[in-house]
């Protein structure tokens, strides 16, 4: 027998290099498909980006924030 057929490395570049083609060959496949982009409806607001947070709570957060940090702070120095 060969002795390339008894090497795992021979057999393990095999199937890498088998493994990319297919991958090539299923990139050029979605290449050819025609992809629409979804526009955004800029009518609709988002919640996530509406101008309708107050003060306060931006306050509050990074309060939250800061005192979420000083307690991992302590607890590391306590380890």
């Amino acid at each position: 027998m060969n002795q390339r057929q008894h090497d795992p490395r021979y057999a393990a570049d095999r199937a890498f290099a088998e493994s990319l083609n297919q991958l090539q060959k299923t990139l050029q496949s979605a290449d050819t498909k025609a992809v629409q982009p979804i526009k955004p409806d800029h009518n609709k607001p988002d919640s996530a980006n509406s101008a309708s947070f107050d003060l306060s709570s931006f306050e509050q957060a990074v309060a939250d924030i800061e005192a979420f940090m000083a307690m991992r702070q302590q607890q590391e120095e306590d380890h």
